[in-house]
């Protein structure tokens, strides 16, 4: 049974204050009523003529895009030259606008989305715009057509219930509490009974993977569109400086875009994709000067996701009394993005033996630097331990273990020559003794990849998956001094394997053993159950990314959970995230590592 659909009450006051006397803060939601189900949708469509619904204006008061010169038809500043410009067309099914007769000026809206839930009647919003829907015959109209009465739109329309804002969230901010800006809103069944996410598809609620991301944004402005289409624009995301958020630039999103949706990898056939980002953020979504082309969205993490499932559960949003601060987005690695993108290999280990992980890098010069843990997820300074033009500019692939059974971190490198070594202990002082697995000329020059993890053990971090040149994939089981263990072949020759492109070993929490991180050609990301004998369940972390593709993976234990489920990935501009606490089927917590830009 859904427990969003049975009739409710809710003492809101009471709660309030109760709350308050405990030191918190709640949200008081809009207050709603039992649903009425179908018949509060029959109702709205009376009430939502062709005209009512083409007067519409933006329910923006007082934010980024309403009473600019832009919005008052008043000539301002250009875009520069070369900023993408949105297009206009049907837009997509999830996507809609809000209809409130409550506005000051008549009927408004915003831009929503239908976001994946339970009850299959949840959308996204900008918090400004939730906090904007009191009062009045409200109602969500996906994929709005203009010229047709609220009867005759093309899923029909969604009375609004309730909707959920963050407490420490100020409409309109310019403060930190702007990350807060975003919303979700229970909708009613339509005319004919059928629940929003059922009608129309959903998206999924997505943590923003990094600050550059490639997105389509997709929302309905109510100025310079007289036929009120959807506009959208595909364009990559970059970091807005001193917030945790994320701005986007391209023309025409003018008041009454605000909400619209961040999406990553949108599938029209299956009708839904990945919500990483919405309009909203400082200013209500934009700058002082009311630019069609400056967008920004809030990073989406823990808040929302908390937000998330208030709404899920239908209550009223609770806080701490502490006014809200933004996280930390510092770099944690010095150097900037442009000297990263230079990092060729990346190896995490405990290599200076005190108990937490550090990151080895391999830079494409020959250079060698050791960044030491702290624990939590940040690192020292750097330590070189060889300088550039050195031998290490032979190294084709790296991966970090436990070969000698010491307890410390060893350095496993096949070489540019088909050579394959590990080197015992390596930290600090030196790089330690070397031991020869694979001659020179020998079969591991076409090793392409190799990660080492507790594939088949659950004691040492000393087996060895490997991917083949020819496609083919194996696993080698006890490396050590005297060789690469025992190997068998899991994958054939022309296998699909011939597609990986990256590998890492990741533990995640409630495992034994480690699982195979994957990053495919397409630049998706997939989990392996892999053992020494079999390939095991494969699961999709992320579906299709180009800006993965030419990323180094890696995973180690950072933030000291005895785990190595903190995945470090980074891009071909240097951009560089930590992921923590990345899940058998699910991507950690991002937080920037390396900032671009």
């Amino acid at each position: 049974m859904s427990f969003l659909r049975r009739p409710r009450t809710y003492p809101v006051l009471v709660v309030a204050l109760a709350l308050a006397a405990c030191g918190t803060t709640a949200g008081v939601a809009v207050a709603t009523t039992p649903s009425a189900g179908p018949a509060a949708a029959r109702a709205a469509e009376k009430y939502w003529t062709a005209e009512r619904m083409a007067a519409a204006q933006p329910v923006e008061r007082g934010s980024r895009t309403t009473f600019t010169a832009r919005s008052r038809g008043i000539a301002a500043a250009v875009a520069p030259s070369g900023t993408p410009q949105g297009s206009y067309g049907a837009g997509i099914p999830m996507v809609g606008t809000f209809f409130s007769s409550s506005g000051p000026t008549g009927p408004s809206y915003c831009t929503a989305s239908v976001v994946r839930s339970a009850g299959r009647d949840l959308l996204m919003t900008a918090g400004h715009c939730a906090k904007s829907l009191a009062g009045g015959k409200q109602i969500f109209v996906p994929q709005y057509l203009k010229g047709q009465d609220a009867a005759h739109q093309p899923y029909g329309v969604f009375p609004v219930e309730r909707a959920f804002t963050d407490p420490r969230y100020t409409k309109n901010s310019k403060g930190a509490d702007s990350d807060l800006d975003f919303g979700f809103v229970r909708v009613g069944p339509n005319a004919k009974g059928t629940e929003v996410q059922d009608a129309a598809g959903a998206l999924r609620l997505t943590p923003t993977p990094r600050w550059n991301s490639t997105v389509t944004v997709t929302g309905y402005p109510g100025t310079y569109n007289p036929d009120l289409k959807a506009i959208s624009c595909t364009v990559p995301t970059m970091r807005l400086a001193g917030y945790h958020q994320t701005q986007m630039k391209c023309g025409g999103f003018y008041g009454g875009t605000s909400g619209s949706p961040w999406i990553a990898h949108y599938d029209a056939a299956a009708r839904t994709g990945d919500a990483i980002g919405l309009l909203g953020g400082w200013n209500g979504g934009g700058n002082t000067a009311g630019d069609d082309w400056v967008s920004y969205s809030p990073v989406f993490g823990r808040e929302i996701q908390d937000l998330y499932q208030d709404a899920l559960a239908d209550r009223t949003p609770v806080r701490p009394a502490a006014a809200y601060q933004s996280p930390s987005d510092g770099a944690r690695l010095p150097g900037a993005a442009s000297t990263w993108s230079h990092a060729r290999h990346l190896a995490p280990g405990d290599f200076t033996g005190d108990g937490h992980d550090d990151l080895l890098a391999i830079w494409s010069d020959g250079e060698v630097t050791l960044y030491p843990g702290d624990g939590r997820g940040g690192f020292g300074a750097e330590k070189q331990l060889a300088k550039a033009d050195s031998f290490w500019k032979r190294a084709a692939a790296v991966t970090a273990g436990d070969f000698g059974g010491t307890g410390r971190a060893d350095l496993m490198v096949r070489w540019d020559n088909g050579k394959l070594s590990y080197f015992e202990d390596l930290g600090p002082a030196g790089s330690g003794k070397e031991f020869t697995l694979g001659a020179a000329g020998s079969f591991w020059r076409y090793a392409t990849q190799i990660t080492a993890g507790r594939f088949g053990s659950t004691d040492k971090a000393r087996d060895l998956a490997v991917r083949w040149a020819d496609g083919s994939f194996s696993v080698y089981s006890g490396a050590s001094a005297s060789g690469p263990g025992t190997g068998r072949s899991l994958a054939a020759a022309g296998s699909y394997w011939r597609n990986a492109t990256a590998l890492a070993a990741a533990q995640p929490a409630g495992q034994d053993r480690t699982k195979l991180l994957v990053r495919w050609s397409d630049g998706s990301l997939g989990s392996y159950a892999t053992t020494g004998t079999t390939l095991g369940n494969g699961t999709r972390l992320q579906g299709p990314n180009p800006s993965w593709t030419a990323s180094t993976l890696t995973a180690g234990d950072f933030t000291s959970t005895g785990r190595r489920d903190d995945v470090v990935v980074r891009w071909s501009n240097g951009e560089t995230s930590l992921y923590d606490g990345t899940t058998a089927d699910a991507l950690g917590t991002w937080s920037p590592v390396v900032n671009a830009g």
